[in-house]
């Protein structure tokens, strides 16, 4: 098949290394702002791209290779099937024109596929109707953005790959029906990609600004040799996608978090695989897609489907913390393909096992690949994702492994700051992000331990497992965009400096402080972690030329009750025991967590959503230490006694004696620095 024959040549052209190969239109720099690139950027599909139907994702000869792939993958076929026969009565206008379940479309894409693989005219018969009505609607989407949003990309999309699929089997009057509604919607969007003075500045990163590109794309590539203005709408959605795809971070870590991951991050995928079959081009190597299988793998939990959840993910149901959903995961599968990576296919069968995918079939089905998976035995458990600084450890891929991150890095990465540079018409949106810089989590013994609060209207530092000064958080805390009109430069000041990483622990030190500049100046703030399979250390330090109160901060599913010196969050099938290592006097507060809740910008509502410890100095000072001890317990296990605890200095060194009376000696050097690869490590372990 064609697309096998252009991957072919992408893996060859990666693995030759050469920067001519890898230099195409979508890599290559950006301009300073999108009117400097629409002058000179011109897309050029393959010299027979518009001879071809279906084009878009694959083409007439490629139909006996599905035959054979529908009864090569039996189960993902059969989902195609299943979302086909859905297709039956037509929806109302007003019900197309709100799109409440608009990524229900999907089902017209599964629809065409059937009818193309199999034959059956039932398949036709029921889904030339929907693109029908849909396509006669002047409005897609009325409550947000009409005719620009999501509800607008996603009819867009699967309208144009459903008419690419049927379009020799259509009668000229419905044809040109169908063509002038999709046209219709992707004027729409070009116009309001138009650059302009004082106009609202694109977001490339944001999935609001690259999924109706990859929208409009797919409909000019469909339309393209029938409609004029399809050449123009090509060259305009492309390069919006080309500044998208460069403002994104280079370390596989996709900054919107989990949720957003399944949601909208397979629009990468899909703009790739048209553009790639459209162009001839390599399209996969953008790092968010060729190292994504790090974020797939490492924000999965051990032995479920859903994943920790960073930034706005779940949405809770009152007070009960949802397991995020997983969809789009074959989205990897694709890139898996595309790249011959054998890491990007265990982690779409990662997913694929837990939670087999039902919302997009189609995709599913187009991207299944027989590249071999990986053996996840072969995978270290553990990851450093450097531009965004955010380390995660797990003891091992067994379901009853214990799982941390430890975030300590700017909300798009490092490398965004000089990328903002570059393209000065490029407003970050970090919506989706919430102000955790120097936030852990904790699942383990099947259970969210130390925990965040999910999707939240406001966005507040208090909310995670960070640190607060004077009571204060990071950036513009409360906010929705924590991060807008507030310096790069302040959260990019935030990393990690030292780290190590072993089967056996890992250990991470990173500076925080310019992250609170905003609210309180000055200060030099610290948070050294130190973690293995039974329980997980932090040490807090903060110096400053004035007095300052620290807080330090831990969520859970359960309330915190005192035992003795330390706090226990008792869960039904594991515990979270605090430990205080700290010399100071502080005031420790067990208390409800309540959140400003909701999905949009604008006044939260209060919601309780789990409970929250803290530790707050109960004196200014002008240098503070916190050391605390997160200890996984299982139902009704007492916590392990502390002898010969030791914080000095640099030099931080316990004995923790457990209910079953083995001793275990800890001792850590936190003026360690690494040596490289093979180097001994910070700490010393013993049992």
């Amino acid at each position: 098949m064609l697309k096998k024959i252009q991957r072919t040549c992408l893996v060859m052209a990666i693995a030759c290394g050469s920067a001519a190969a890898l230099a195409d239109d979508t890599r290559d720099m950006p301009g300073p702002t999108l009117a400097d690139d629409l002058k000179t950027f011109t897309v050029k599909p393959l010299p027979d791209y518009e001879q071809q139907r279906p084009r878009l994702l694959f083409s007439s000869a490629d139909r006996e290779a599905l035959r054979k792939k529908s009864a090569d993958f039996p189960d993902l076929w059969k989902a195609v099937l299943d979302s086909a026969n859905r297709v039956r009565a037509v929806p109302d206008g007003k019900s197309i024109a709100v799109g409440k379940t608009y990524w229900r479309i999907e089902g017209v894409q599964s629809a065409a596929l059937a009818y193309f693989v199999t034959g059956d005219k039932k398949y036709l018969a029921a889904t030339i109707p929907w693109m029908l009505a849909y396509c006669r609607e002047p409005v897609w989407g009325t409550v947000y953005r009409p005719n620009l949003d999501l509800q607008a990309s996603w009819y867009l999309y699967h309208l144009s790959l459903a008419y690419d699929i049927l379009h020799d089997d259509l009668s000229e009057p419905d044809r040109a029906a169908i063509r002038t509604g999709l046209a219709h919607h992707a004027q729409v969007i070009f116009d309001d990609y138009t650059p302009a003075p004082n106009k609202e500045p694109l977001r490339y990163e944001q999935n609001h600004t690259y999924i109706p590109a990859c929208a409009l794309a797919t409909a000019a590539l469909a339309l393209r040799g029938e409609v004029p203005e399809a050449a123009d709408w090509l060259n305009r959605s492309a390069a919006i996608m080309r500044r998208a795809r460069y403002a994104l971070g280079d370390d596989g870590y996709y900054y919107e978090g989990f949720g957003y991951w399944t949601y909208a991050l397979h629009w990468h995928v899909r703009y790739a695989d048209l553009m790639a079959r459209a162009t001839g081009q390599p399209m996969f190597d953008l790092p968010v897609l060729a190292q994504g299988w790090k974020f797939g793998l490492y924000m999965g939990l051990p032995g479920t489907p859903g994943s920790f959840d960073v930034g706005d993910a779940g949405q809770w149901s009152g007070d009960k913390r949802p397991n995020i959903p997983v969809s789009n995961h074959a989205m990897m599968w694709d890139v898996a393909d595309a790249l011959k990576s054998g890491e990007c296919k265990t982690a779409g069968d990662y997913y694929q096992a837990r939670q087999p995918e039902k919302e997009y079939p189609a995709a599913a089905f187009l991207w299944a690949t027989h590249v071999p998976p990986t053996p996840v035995e072969q995978i270290k458990p553990y990851n450093y994702f450097d531009d965004h600084d955010l380390l995660a450890w797990r003891s091992g891929w067994g379901d009853d492994a214990t799982a941390y991150l430890f975030r300590c890095g700017p909300p798009e990465g490092h490398k965004a700051a000089a990328k903002l540079k570059q393209m000065t018409d490029w407003v970050m949106n970090a919506g989706h992000v919430h102000p955790d810089i120097g936030a852990f989590y904790i699942f383990a013994k099947g259970t969210f331990l130390a925990t965040t609060t999910g999707y939240t209207a406001e966005k507040w530092t208090k909310d995670h497992n960070t640190l607060l000064i004077d009571g204060k958080g990071q950036g513009n805390d409360g906010q929705f965009w924590n991060d807008r009109g507030i310096p790069y430069d302040q959260f990019n000041s935030a990393r990690i400096e030292q780290s190590y990483l072993s089967d056996g622990y890992a250990y991470a030190t990173g500076v925080l402080g310019g992250a609170y500049a905003h609210q309180v100046k000055g200060i030099d703030l610290r948070r050294s972690v130190l973690m293995n399979k039974r329980w997980f250390l932090t040490i807090d330090d903060m110096t400053a030329p004035g007095d300052h109160t620290l807080t330090w901060l831990c969520h859970a599913d359960a309330a915190f009750k005192p035992a003795g010196a330390n706090f226990i969050a008792s869960l039904s099938k594991a515990s979270l025991a605090v430990l205080p290592l700290s010399d100071g006097d502080v005031e420790a507060k067990p208390e409800p967590t309540v959140v400003m809740a909701g999905m949009k910008p604008g006044p939260g509502t209060p919601t309780q959503r789990g409970y929250q410890l803290s530790f707050t100095t109960k004196q200014p000072a002008k240098s503070v230490r916190l050391v605390n001890l997160l200890v996984p317990l299982d139902p009704g296990s007492a916590a392990p006694g502390i002898t010969d605890r030791r914080v000095d200095g640099s030099n931080v060194s316990f004995k923790l004696k457990w209910a079953d009376e083995h001793t275990e000696s800890v001792q850590l050097d936190l003026a360690w620095t690494s040596t490289g690869a093979g180097g001994a490590g910070p700490a010393k372990i013993s049992e």
